[in-house]
């Protein structure tokens, strides 16, 4: 089967955990400079130059649309724009404005996290606009599409893990009255098979791994419902649904790895389908449940995925990804090796660089055309690179 990376480095060949990081946030501040200076909001449908999903989805989304850039302006320092100094953790008025006058509906919007409602409520809430955050979240519950699709990426382990964001953020009773409901659907609709239980997507009829799609996204969501509620079903299918994917990974010279479904010819390293995403949930298992197993396959899936080079920068399906996997494993284990691997990542990614005197961007998918995105382009990487400066909980996975 083939395997969607090329070469791997030696340790003594690595940047030292001491890397100096000047390049990286000078990279950062670029990035920052092109997205005050490309931001379009005279257009209505996207605020910055996407990857083309954007125009099948809307233009708010966390994977494709708006709120992944403006998330990334809002965490970079010393952000320069045109007018001046940009405080920082404000956003221009101009962005904000059409961010919020952007009309919003269950008929044009669905549920799910990366896509949909929820993930724009999170989105919202950690921009500052709580009441609008909330707002949002009170309309995805009403949703026709809520219990449709059970991945996180789409569906009810999505919008079950923005319900807990939003309970530990605000503490309020209701967000976890809906996270429960979210669980239990989940526990409704698992097919179960000796030890392990998986979900088939409603969207193209598949059993999916991985964290995205697969089993080992919604894991995460149901381990963190068993800890915040103690019931212990949430934990046994939690447990469950991460064997599941553990029991179809393919063993070669190359070390775990994962297809997208059972069949597919392509192995996968990434983190929305494969192992950076598999990997990412398994420290995350070790390191709340403090199971040996979950640590020692962690840091096997972390040597199998981590690479020097791969065609693509970007976040959910590229280098920035497999790096956040590599901050993951640094944040959990206290480990600086993992940091270093992720630096090297990071000096990859930078030659993939399009610059002049006016900032940085990034090609997205097929490296044909520039994206400022979450999934694809320059936002997403942007979070990577803010987040190996300055270590931290990671958007959209971390409670």
């Amino acid at each position: 089967m083939t395997r969607l990376t090329t070469t791997t480095l030696a340790a003594e060949d690595r940047v030292p955990a001491a890397h100096p990081d000047a390049e990286v946030r000078r990279t950062l501040r670029a990035i920052a400079d092109t997205l005050l200076r490309t931001c379009d909001d005279r257009r209505t449908d996207r605020l910055w130059p996407a990857d083309y999903m954007v125009f099948a989805t809307n233009p708010l989304s966390v994977a494709y649309g708006a709120c992944g850039p403006a998330l990334l302006l809002r965490s970079t320092t010393s952000a320069r724009g045109p007018a001046g100094e940009l405080p920082a953790g404000e956003l221009p008025a101009g962005v904000t404005s059409w961010m919020l006058g952007q009309p919003l509906g269950t008929d044009t919007y669905p549920p799910g996290l990366y896509v949909g409602l929820a993930g724009i409520a999170w989105a919202f809430h950690d921009l500052g606009w709580e009441d609008r955050g909330e707002a949002v979240m009170a309309m995805l519950y009403e949703s026709p599409l809520l219990y449709d699709e059970p991945s996180v990426f789409l569906g009810v382990a999505g919008w079950g893990m923005a319900s807990l964001r939003f309970h530990a953020r605000t503490g309020r009773q209701v967000y976890l009255e809906r996270a429960v409901q979210a669980g239990e659907a989940l526990l409704d609709t698992a097919r179960h098979e000796d030890d392990t239980c998986s979900w088939q997507s409603s969207h193209d009829g598949r059993v999916h791994y991985g964290y995205g799609y697969g089993a080992s996204g919604i894991a995460l969501f149901l381990l963190h419902l068993h800890l915040l509620t103690g019931d212990a079903r949430f934990g046994s299918c939690a447990v469950r649904a991460l064997e599941f994917d553990l029991a179809h990974a393919s063993e070669s010279g190359l070390g775990l790895q994962w297809q997208r479904v059972h069949g597919d010819p392509v192995m996968y390293p990434y983190w929305i389908h494969g192992s950076a995403g598999v990997g990412s949930v398994l420290v995350r298992f070790h390191h709340l449940l403090g199971i040996e197993r979950y640590g020692d396959l962690a840091r096997r899936v972390a040597d199998d995925t981590f690479v020097k080079y791969t065609y693509t920068p970007g976040l959910f399906e590229g280098l920035a990804g497999i790096g956040e996997f590599m901050l993951d494993m640094y944040r959990f284990t206290g480990e600086e090796d993992y940091r270093a691997k992720a630096f090297d990542i990071a000096e990859t990614i930078l030659w993939f660089r399009i610059e002049d005197e006016a900032g940085i961007a990034f090609p997205g998918r097929s490296l044909n055309r520039i994206t400022h995105d979450y999934a694809t382009g320059s936002a997403g990487i942007g979070m990577f690179l803010s987040r190996l400066v300055d270590p931290r909980e990671r958007a959209f996975v971390d409670l």
